[in-house]
């Protein structure tokens, strides 16, 4: 309890892109000491693949013998192609966030860099009050200002940008 009336009361909203912005500073001074282990984490989770992979075509053997299964199994199967491909939507958008802050894309983490830290000085001197104006503002009369306009987000198209360890 006294630890959350400290952080109500001593917070401050400039504070919240802060945060990402030292986590990128301190790995990017990390790669630059060479202290950087990403090339052995990387070594470790392939292997750790390729034994799993191994494993489950043990399995996907035993199976194959019960062909008075094959309704069941196919229907599986859909569904384990669907859980997949979700796995690997969410498997990729972390790998995305990940390499952005670990400079694996050095100008669109830099690039990261910088509008952190605009933000960071507009949060300080601009009060919230009038972001959130000039934002709900923006957000309600986008279509009357462009009625052709296609919707899209920015944070969704930078990340798409980054590419995934597969």
């Amino acid at each position: 309890f006294l630890i959350y009336l400290i952080v109500v009361w001593n917070f401050e909203i400039y504070v919240i892109p802060l945060m990402p912005l030292f986590l990128l500073i301190y790995n990017y001074c990390l790669i630059r000491s060479g202290k950087d282990n990403r090339i052995s984490s990387m070594q470790e989770l392939e292997e750790s693949l390729l034994a799993y992979e191994e494993d489950e075509e043990d399995k996907t053997d035993k199976e194959n013998e019960r062909k008075s299964l094959l309704d069941k199994l196919t229907a599986l199967q859909e569904v384990g192609v669907a859980v997949q491909n979700g796995l690997d939507e969410v498997a990729s958008f972390y790998e995305r966030v990940k390499n952005t802050f670990n400079w694996t894309v050095n100008f669109l983490s830099l690039m990261m860099v910088f509008v952190l830290t605009a933000l960071t000085i507009i949060l300080y001197f601009i009060p919230l009050r009038y972001i959130l104006l000039v934002w709900g503002i923006h957000k309600f009369t986008k279509k009357l200002r462009n009625p052709l306009l296609i919707d899209n987000n920015e944070v969704l198209d930078f990340l798409s940008r980054v590419h995934s360890d597969m």
